[in-house]
């Protein structure tokens, strides 16, 4: 009977074993998978910033420009050139017909009629 003890116990052991392993196997496939996901995620981020930063790039290209900067000093600070003369319209109504001036909105009131029994429909039952 002793060997058959023994046989037990080693069939038991091998079981605990194997049972071990493919428990550390599927923990192991389920980080294996997050962590994949995780690098997915983060090369996905890498690119767009990326892309934001060849955005940015060709942005501070455009804006480092001296015809950009000259652009904005006229039109944001009012700045002109020496020679140059600046006509301000101070009734810029004036300009436009009544309605019809850019910015200015009319307001309306629109009424609608009741509604009517249409031919043919009777309502009384």
């Amino acid at each position: 009977m002793t060997k058959r003890i023994k046989v037990f116990y080693i069939v038991v052991i091998a079981f605990v074993i194997v049972a071990a392993g493919l428990m550390t196997m599927n923990r192991l496939d389920r980080e294996i998978s997050v962590l994949e996901d995780t690098a997915r995620e983060t090369r996905l981020r890498q690119l767009t910033l990326e892309t934001e930063n060849g955005n940015m790039k060709q942005e501070i290209s455009v804006k480092d420009s001296d015809s950009y900067i000259r652009m904005m000093a006229r039109k944001e600070n009012r700045f002109l050139i020496p020679g140059e003369i600046r006509f301000v319209v101070v009734n810029p109504e004036a300009l436009y017909a009544p309605g019809e001036m850019p910015g200015e909105t009319i307001e309306l009131e629109i009424e609608t009629a009741p509604e009517t029994e249409t031919a043919g429909e009777d309502t009384e039952g």
